[in-house]
């Protein structure tokens, strides 16, 4: 899969948000969430289980997405009728 890139690496929240296109809060978001694994070495200084987020955004892939906004009004008006 196209993640296996991140498996057996210990990697920062700076790479991971480079790497996936987020932000380093969406990435320390996830951590608090519990969806990722992270261990605290120290002040400033966080590493994140790469087998862990692989699995994480293979499982994002996987699920289908909630509709929202305008696609979200729309599935309520076609339910109504």
């Amino acid at each position: 899969m196209a993640f296996d890139q991140f498996r057996g690496r210990a990697l920062s929240p700076e790479t991971i948000a480079d790497d996936t296109d987020t932000s380093v809060s969406t990435v320390h978001r996830w951590i608090s969430d519990g969806k990722i694994i992270a261990v605290k070495l120290g002040y400033r200084m966080t590493r994140i289980d790469g087998d862990s987020l692989a699995d994480f955004l293979t499982s994002r892939l996987s699920a289908p997405r909630p509709a929202r906004g305008k696609a979200l009004k729309q599935s309520a008006i076609n339910k109504a009728v």
